[in-house]
């Protein structure tokens, strides 16, 4: 069965609601939107990135965006914030080339009427890129650069038009364009040159749900891999808060896949208060959150860095990764406000754990990885979750250092292009970015059990031949058949 299916739509915490006035009366005249019938509708917002047409000129290994504005402009009158999830939001923009992350939302308080703009006030964007001209796995030595626009912008959504009635219930996805905002070197392969979210189109949106894909009926986005601390959790809801993009809690019902024991133990771990865990949700039409999966990782809270292989390590007890997400301890971090989404750093392997994999329930291929502690077992590509035991700043060009007790094997955000042999459970992608070289293809696995593969833009493989797509999976090697165990598949 899906896991998306057959959920129920309990209350949960409600943001501030915005106090808006729509037409002042006969004296004053209207203001806003007028002519929209009058009433107020529930407008959420999720956030996603559309990625480079494979193959792509680069390796994109960290695209971070702050966030701490975001209006939804009327035809007449004045613009209508959206409160934010967090007061500064913080998006890896290469995690959303397969994902959605929710951004805010305003309910039952935005005037009927006819919207015509959206406009994200972004304080800052980091590129974090490498180049591969040598055609072998990973990036090649001391290429990992990072290109910054610090300078506030304000990019506006393109072609977007939407009228809202009263009493609607509905949200809508804005997408950033990796291919307008990122200009590569004409005459130096490979180099990322500049970035400027203020250029044309970099920004567009749609309605939602997508005309396409395995939501339920009254669903309107899949946000997953929401990762952090829980902060409650009771029988029938849980809340998880990020370091980055606020908090978020989610119903729990019948449908909702328990993953019983922690990634880092053996130990059974139902949803607990000071957990560091990752749920899956659907953001509901009526701006509430249903948790598809519970997936408990460490049993207490602490210190943890994810992110991607960029180099072949070399030694047992070292390797470099690009942070991707940061989940801090609640109390006593080592590493503070002292790394930053995009950054590299060196980790080093001290009294380590034997290697986990965070399946989700996902399948797994056999693999060295499993059961290791040495860090010549993975590989440029992978994504991994590091439990800190010490922290040491970046300091000029000395990349930040990680001491780390615990590697889990987590989910690669990558897109491919010409999906071919499709014959489920199984298809076959390639193009990838030049850091995975040297494959031609890659085959990907999806699982058709609970939990279940999720689809954006299909309704499952049945439409994906001949299609780029960006994935959400578990990544095993190229020389491992199959490549990729994926739990989630956007068409593009």
């Amino acid at each position: 069965m899906n896991r998306s299916k057959s959920l129920s739509y309990l209350p949960v915490l409600l943001l501030a609601a915005l106090s808006l006035t729509a037409c002042s009366g006969p004296k004053t005249g209207c203001t806003l939107n007028c002519g929209g019938g009058g009433g107020t509708a529930t407008v959420s917002l999720t956030l996603a990135a559309v990625p480079f047409v494979p193959p792509p000129g680069t390796s994109i290994l960290s695209f971070a965006v702050t966030i701490n504005g975001i209006t939804l402009a009327p035809a007449n009158g004045s613009p209508v914030n959206i409160p934010l999830n967090a007061a500064t939001y913080v998006a890896d923009l290469t995690r959303l080339q397969s994902d959605s992350a929710f951004l805010g939302q305003v309910l039952a308080n935005v005037p009927a009427g006819t919207y015509n703009k959206i406009t994200v006030n972004v304080t800052g964007a980091v590129v974090t890129y490498c180049t591969d001209l040598g055609g072998v796995v990973g990036c090649d030595a001391a290429s990992v650069n990072q290109v910054s626009q610090t300078a506030a912008t304000m990019p506006s959504t393109s072609s977007f038009s939407a009228t809202l009635t009263s009493g609607q219930k509905t949200g809508f996805q804005i997408q950033f364009s990796f291919a307008n905002a990122v200009t590569i070197n004409s005459t130096q392969p490979q180099v990322v040159s500049k970035v400027d979210l203020g250029a044309a189109n970099v920004l567009t949106a749609s309605a939602l749900p997508p005309t396409s894909s395995s939501l339920a009926t009254g669903q309107l986005d899949f946000v997953e891999d929401v990762t952090g601390v829980v902060t409650a959790a009771s029988a029938s809801s849980v809340t998880v808060k990020t370091s980055s993009r606020g908090s978020m809690t989610a119903a729990l019902n019948q449908s909702t896949f328990l993953v019983s024991n922690c990634v880092t133990t053996n130990a059974t771990c139902a949803p607990a208060v000071g957990q560091f865990a990752s749920i899956d949700t659907s953001l509901n039409a009526d701006g509430t959150f249903t948790a598809l999966e519970y997936d408990p990782i460490a049993p207490t809270s602490s210190d943890w860095i994810e992110g991607i292989v960029s180099l072949t390590p070399t030694v047992p007890t070292q390797l470099q990764i690009v942070t991707n997400d940061i989940s801090l301890a609640s109390t006593g971090s080592h590493i503070g406000a002292n790394l930053n989404v995009g950054d590299p750093v060196q980790i080093t392997l001290s009294g380590v754990q034997p290697f986990a994999v965070d399946s989700k329930g996902l399948p797994v291929v056999t693999t060295s990885f499993k059961g290791s502690s040495d860090a010549t077992t993975i590989i440029p590509g992978q994504t991994v979750a590091l439990h800190v035991t010490a922290f040491t700043a970046k300091s000029g060009t000395a990349l930040a250092v990680a001491t780390v007790d615990t590697v889990v094997l987590r989910f690669t955000r990558v897109t491919g292009a010409n999906v071919s042999s499709v014959a489920n459970p199984f298809f076959n992608i390639q193009s990838l970015p030049p850091f995975f070289a040297p494959a031609v293809t890659y085959q990907v696995q999806i699982s058709n059990a609970t939990p279940s593969t999720n689809y954006d833009g299909s309704p499952d493989t049945s439409t994906l031949s001949g299609a780029n797509v960006s994935i959400r999976a578990l990544y095993f090697g190229s020389s491992v058949s199959p490549a990729f165990s994926a739990a989630k598949v956007r068409k593009h």
